[in-house]
């Protein structure tokens, strides 16, 4: 496309707004004379469609040539401005209406609000018989025409064989006739760019055609042809199915006008008047010109209403068309003007990441935990294989998963046949009992790298009294703790201890085949408020000789820092805050916050220095109470492994699935980004236990408004990766119906 060509279509674009904007502006309360030109508004829309399919057609032919690249400038044009005027529409018409409400009448729509706006985000409107008017912007319709002749030229540009016949059928079946109609027009514009012959006109051919072209719409608009062919096809298919055609019932006109169209661009283009010199007046103004056509009517409306002068005084229509124009530009400035940074977020949404050169298998893919890791390491284009439990496992169904399987009774034996397949791997293992497993079948599993630490730093990390001296060595507080060996010591520290106590396994992974020999259940810990109670409870481990651990209630809330190690440096960090927590009064975390590394810097850095002295590899999460009434922390564990809580930090932006994975599988300097503090994140489960345990209103609210927060998420629910929620209600649910069917044939 040639420079002076290319201002003389900026020239058509910004009349043709103009056009469609004068037409809206013909008022009776604006104005009690009519406007002049103000009768071009349909044939403004026609060039428009012509236009944009030529423009469309040049940019693929030289810059756009990707489905990347194309959907990523289409999407930022459209949404960087039809977002701002769908949601600000509804509300200029509410105020302008209260104002002034003979300034809408039947011009705009009240009822369906929601639907209305969901349908205009989606450019649906007018699909089929549907013709949902976008409350008072008219203009809207043609939008949602353009935005799905977009979808059909990326179809047919970018796709090739039976998926460009199968993609466009669909297409055609979600959009139906009414838009299609209109197609032809709009592909004029492409055909035009594209047909070779009519780029190699002669000058003087070209100016017979603009002559020609312009002497042909004379005589249309003349002849009132637009409105006759609309009375010939009401005639034809009937009054009924003429007004479902709704803006396409033109559409016969429409053709001959778009060859006029097309006919006098030919002939422009062949002529090439010397236009270079206005590009400096041109450009800006043109710039705005999609804004002009989108916002116009309902600021017309509204500033029309809040004026609300004398239509007989031309002063009126001058003032309330200036505080459009205003308006416009405004609007325009800080939306419109910047979808450069839209196109770059789009980009980055669809782009796809570079493939990685060795594959993930995660094992635990039941769990959120093992969902967040299939997620920030399949974003990150790893190829990842999930290995888990039940077919009811949340990660199964995940899209950033390559292929799921069903553990094995030998699970080490199921990872040599899958190694031998895909070669080597890195693995990722969440339960502690896999990965004591694991380590002690390292040779088994030569053909994998190992995402946790080997069997020496796991053992100073699970046995709490190893994990207590360290700390004490670093000056890292500890609560008052006693590891009786015989219910005479317990009696002994019971006398000596503050309550409430709560008693726990030093090394609950070393105590569960005990246990289960004895007919014992494990329970990770339990709070006693008195001597009595804790004696009581201690005597049920009489038999066995072995007793849990005594310790010190710590008051303040969770207070959990996360840190991947190397070499003995700390390659990354994050930290968050524990708000909810099931059981309340200390367990799993429901409800948590990212906390920014200002904040308990100098418990941080005591904490890499923890992790130092325990000769750490990998991540770990170092575990405190922490009292804001004292400022003081207590160190309650390490835990070597991926945490609980670690989809909130993958959703704060710390991604340490793909950091371990650079780290320790491919031995690569990470490429790390600061996180984001302040989001939220909740494990829905056990959070909707926890409210009905501590049930009142100001839980009740708590829990309604969070769902409102803009920075809140979810531990299994994930908009891009929907699935995942759904195999996990499905799987409760049947797990459900599994007990109660239990329950009554027991009765």
């Amino acid at each position: 496309m040639n420079r002076s060509f290319s201002i003389y279509l900026d020239l058509v674009r910004i009349a043709s707004a103009l056009l469609v904007m004068l037409y809206h502006s013909n008022l009776r309360l604006l104005s009690v004379e009519k406007l002049p030109l103000s009768t071009h508004g349909h044939a403004a829309v026609i060039v428009f469609f012509v236009l944009s399919g030529y423009v469309i057609a040049h940019i693929t032919a030289t810059r756009e040539n990707t489905p990347l690249e194309y959907w990523s400038s289409r999407l930022a044009r459209f949404y960087s401005l039809a977002l701002p005027a769908v949601l600000l529409t509804p509300l200029l018409d509410l105020l302008g209406e209260a104002m002034a409400p003979q300034f809408y009448g039947d011009r705009t729509t009240h009822d369906l609000a929601w639907l209305r706006i969901l349908t205009s985000l989606a450019f649906l409107n007018e699909t089929w018989t549907l013709s949902i008017m976008s409350f008072s912007n008219v203009p809207y319709w043609s939008l949602c025409y353009e935005f799905w002749y977009y979808a059909l030229f990326a179809i047919l540009t970018f796709l090739r064989g039976r998926r460009r016949v199968a993609w466009c059928a669909g297409a055609a079946l979600l959009i139906g006739p009414k838009i299609l109609l209109l197609a032809p027009v709009w592909a004029s514009g492409v055909l035009l760019h594209r047909w070779s012959a009519l780029q190699r006109l002669r000058p003087a051919t070209g100016a017979l055609l603009v002559a020609a072209s312009c002497a042909a719409y004379g005589a249309f608009h003349h002849h009132g042809l637009t409105e006759a062919g609309s009375a010939w096809m009401r005639q034809l298919i009937g009054a009924h199915w003429h007004q479902q055609l709704a803006f396409s019932r033109f559409f016969v006109t429409d053709y001959l006008l778009a060859l006029i169209v097309v006919c006098h661009f030919a002939g422009m283009r062949a002529l090439a008047p010397p236009l270079e010199r206005l590009a400096p007046l041109v450009r800006p103004v043109a710039a705005y010109t999609f804004s002009i056509y989108l916002l116009h009517q309902p600021l017309i409306q509204f500033y029309g209403a809040l004026l609300n002068g004398d239509p007989a005084r031309p002063w009126f229509y001058m003032t309330t068309m200036a505080a459009v124009f205003l308006s416009i530009f405004a609007i325009g400035t800080v939306t419109e003007q910047q979808r450069h940074h839209w196109r770059r977020a789009i980009h980055r949404l669809l782009a796809a990441p570079p493939a990685q050169p060795l594959p993930a298998v995660v094992l635990g893919i039941d769990t959120p935990i093992g969902l967040a890791i299939i997620r920030d390491l399949g974003r990150h284009g790893v190829k990842v294989y999930g290995i888990a439990r039940s077919d009811g496992a949340p990660g199964l169904g995940s899209r950033y998963l390559h292929r799921g399987m069903l553990r094995a009774d030998d699970v080490v034996k199921q990872l040599q046949q899958l190694g031998e397949e895909i070669g080597p791997a890195a693995l990722f293992a969440i339960a502690e009992h896999d990965i004591l497993a694991f380590n002690k079948a390292r040779d088994a599993l030569h053909n994998y790298r190992m995402m946790f630490a080997d069997a020496a730093r796991m053992e100073r990390v699970l046995r709490k009294d190893l994990t207590y001296a360290a700390a004490a060595e670093v000056g890292i507080p500890v609560p008052r703790t006693w590891h009786p060996a015989t219910i005479d010591e317990a009696q002994a520290a019971a006398t000596q201890a503050r309550y409430p106590v709560v008693l726990k396994w030093a090394d609950p992974n070393a105590m569960i085949p005990l246990l289960r020999q004895a007919g014992l259940q494990l329970e990770k810990a339990c709070y006693c408020d008195d001597a009595p109670a804790m004696m009581a409870y201690l005597r049920r481990y009489q038999s066995l000789g072995r007793y849990p651990m005594m310790q010190e209630f710590a008051a303040g809330h969770g207070l959990g820092q996360f840190v991947l190690m190397k070499d003995g440096q700390a390659l990354y960090q994050f930290q968050h805050q524990r708000l909810h927590e099931w059981p309340p009064e200390g367990g799993t975390s429901t409800l948590c916050v990212s906390l920014p590394l200002s904040q308990h810097a100098a418990l941080m850095r005591q904490s890499v220095a923890l992790l130092r002295k325990l000769e750490w590899e990998g991540v770990a999460m170092v575990e405190y109470r922490y009292d804001p009434a004292t400022g003081q922390a207590a160190l309650m564990e390490v835990n070597g492994r991926f945490w609980g809580s670690l989809p909130l930090a993958c959703q704060a932006g710390a991604s340490f699935p793909w950091y371990c994975y650079q780290a320790l599988a491919l031995d690569q300097p990470i490429d790390a980004a600061p996180y984001r503090a302040g989001v939220r994140c909740r494990y829905m489960t056990a959070e909707t236990r926890r409210l009905l345990h501590v049930l009142n209103w100001r839980e009740l609210a708590a829990y309604a408004i969070e769902f409102l927060r803009p920075h809140s998420g979810y531990f299994v629910f994930d908009w891009r990766d929907p699935l995942p929620l759904w195999c996990d209600l499905r799987h409760s649910m049947l797990q459900r119906l599994r007990e109660q069917r239990y329950l009554k044939k027991t009765r």
